[in-house]
Parts: C-alpha cells; structure tokens; sequence
C-alpha cells in the first residue's frame, strides 16, 4: 500500500513523545516464555505499585467471591490469570501515556477498551487468531490520538469540533492541523516502543486495510477484526457522543472477515456487558 510511513520524521515532530510502558512490555515478553515461572512473573509485577496495588484489588473484588482475602501479588496472580494480568498491565500503560485526563480522554480511553474486548471475543469466535494479539491490537489502535491530544489538547478539539461539525473526515483534518494523522503517529510511537510489527501494521492500516489482503493476509484479518469492534462500539456508543444503530451485518469487517451474521448477532448480545465487566474491573 503506498501510504507515508516514515516514523522516524513523525517521531521528530511529534515533540514529547510518552514513554515506554516498561512493565507491560516485560510482562508480554514473560507471558511469551512457554516455561514461565509464577515467581519470575510476580516480581515483574511489584515493580509498578499500581499494577500490583490493583492486581490485588481486582483478585479481592466481588467478581471472584472469594472466603479469604488475597494478600500476596503470587496469589492474586493465580485467581485472576495470566491472561486478566496482561489485559490490566495494556490497559494501564495506555491511561498512563496522558498528559491530561478528562472527559475526552476518557471517551478515547473507553473506546479503546472497547474494541480490546470485541477484538478478543471476534478473534476467539470468527477466527484463528491470537484472541490476546487481538485485543492487544484493539487496545493500541488509537495511541496516536493520545500523543496528539498530549501536543496540543485544544488543538485536538478543534479537529473534533471541525468533523463534529461535517466540514471534513477525520483523518484528514488531523492532517490538516498536525501534518499527520492517529494511524500515522500512533504506528510511529508502536515502533519507537518496538512493538511487534502486526501490532504497527494494525495501527497504521486500521481505516484502509482491504488492499493488504493478498500482500499480507494475517494483518488484514487483524485490521478487519478491529473494524468489526470498532462498529460494536460505535453501535453502543462506546468513547462516542451517542449510540448508533445501524445493521452490524453490513459492517466492512463482517464482510472482510465472511462471517456468520448470526455468530455475530450473538457476539453483539455478549459483547456490552463483557466490555462493562472490564471496564468496571479495571476501574476498582
């Protein structure tokens, strides 16, 4: 696909770049190992106090309904998995990366866990693929929204103002005012973070993903994937100013993917009180 991606002069223009979330990409590297020692995983925990503090909020939340309090970053591991303790570590390096913290940033913080849930649930039912690659994928998508809101916040509201308004796509008036667009920066910083490259590939294809489909076809079901969870959280309105309703199974990843409309009718049931549960679970 003939799109701009040279990183490195984003990078340099981007200013104060956020930084590299340490313990999350030691804890993808530790799930990775396929003899991972419990102990090994717990001290790589502890060393962020608020992962650990809310790892163990969340194992002594009422979801596990539990007799005895949990009181060790061991323990609290087991109770709510490998998979719960790398979605909490993602999530909080992604809060983490803001500057500020209100209610835009919350919409996109939302979004973003939004289409991490949909992307795992559609990975694990349509396809074949890494249901944790999947959210990862969903989780990430928008981070370069966040590295322009940290630039210049009001600029950024000036360029939702404009699209709110019907006066120009999104990505094109990012282009306008900050030289680039999210899908651009965001894969510039995933690169910078050394990422894995399907994760880049996703954040920089995300909107026009069709064309990799012959040249690169396991980041093309990722993209359209992401497309489908994008459409659930747009339907329920999920980092939107409203719900919309529209026939998810006209949905540009329903077709790219050949799914199974009543498979996805049945992830749409499923999929707002899965993303309210997480949510509220990262929220303890």
């Amino acid at each position: 696909m003939n799109m701009f991606s040279d990183f490195e002069s984003i990078i340099k223009n981007m200013g104060e770049l956020p930084a590299s979330p340490i313990v999350a990409t030691k804890l993808l590297e530790l799930l990775r190992k396929p003899e991972l020692k419990l102990k090994e995983l717990a001290n790589a925990v502890s060393l962020d106090p608020v992962i650990s503090a809310r790892l163990l909020r969340m194992a002594n939340s009422v979801f596990y309904q539990l007799v005895k309090q949990v009181n060790s970053v061991d323990r609290a591991i087991i109770v709510v998995g490998e998979d719960a303790l790398k979605n909490m570590a993602m999530e909080y390096s992604l809060r983490s990366t803001h500057q500020t913290y209100g209610v835009m940033e919350r919409k996109l913080w939302e979004n973003s866990i939004g289409c991490a849930v949909a992307c795992r649930m559609i990975a694990a039912r349509l396809t074949d693929l890494d249901p944790s690659e999947a959210y990862l994928a969903g989780l990430q998508h928008h981070i370069g929204k966040v590295v322009m809101i940290n630039r210049d916040k009001e600029l950024y509201r000036e360029v939702l103002r404009i699209v709110d308004e019907g006066r120009g796509q999104l990505r094109d008036v990012e282009r306008g005012l900050y030289a680039y667009s999210h899908e651009m920066v965001g894969a510039a910083l995933l690169d910078y973070w050394n990422y894995p490259k399907k994760i880049v590939d996703v954040a920089l294809y995300h909107h026009d993903f069709e064309a990799l489909l012959e040249t690169d076809p396991e980041v093309f079901k990722l993209c359209a994937v992401l497309c489908l969870a994008s459409d659930f959280c747009r339907y329920f309105g999920i980092g939107h100013n409203q719900a919309e309703k529209f026939d998810i199974a006209l949905s540009r990843g329903v077709l790219a993917l050949e799914a199974n409309p009543l498979l996805v009718d049945d992830l749409v049931s499923r999929f707002q009180p899965e993303f309210i549960r997480e949510r509220n679970l990262f929220l303890s």
